[in-house]
């Protein structure tokens, strides 16, 4: 009696481990092509699969310095427009436009502004990520 149980049991076991409708890593290919379990997401100014940590500009949450989660800017290939991936947000694309002060791109309520000192992405008027520049690789 106990090797029947330990037989129907394994059987279980096996069965669930074996299930076809289980989805392999990878496969799970959004409308655009782009595999989000790889870590890809689509840019509408990029026209392509991108990794926002390795093609996008890393923005950091001003109004909660602990948070763990960045926005990320995509420029496109001309500059006239960026894509702002903000966390939990459709991602926004932004039209430039030019300042004194140097390029702004803006939709809605969202303003980037590319400043010697940075990036600053303001929602209204209250600023809610930014990014210091790079220190100069060419010294």
């Amino acid at each position: 009696m106990k090797k029947l149980l330990f037989l129907l049991a394994a059987c279980s076991v096996l069965g669930a481990c074996c299930r076809a409708d289980l989805q392999k890593t990878g496969a799970d290919r959004d409308a655009y092509g782009c595999i989000a379990s790889a870590g890809y997401t689509w840019s509408q100014v990029a026209g392509d699969c991108l990794r926002l940590w390795e093609a996008g500009v890393r923005l950091q949450n001003v109004q909660d310095p602990k948070a763990t989660s960045s926005a990320f800017v995509v420029i496109a290939a001309d500059g006239g427009q960026t894509e702002v991936f903000i966390p939990q947000q459709e991602p926004v694309v932004m039209q430039r436009s030019f300042t004194p002060d140097g390029p702004v791109w803006k939709k809605g309520a969202f303003r980037l502004e590319r400043m010697p000192d940075g990036w600053f992405l303001y929602q209204g008027n209250n600023l809610i990520y930014q990014a210091g520049n790079p220190p100069d690789s060419s010294r």
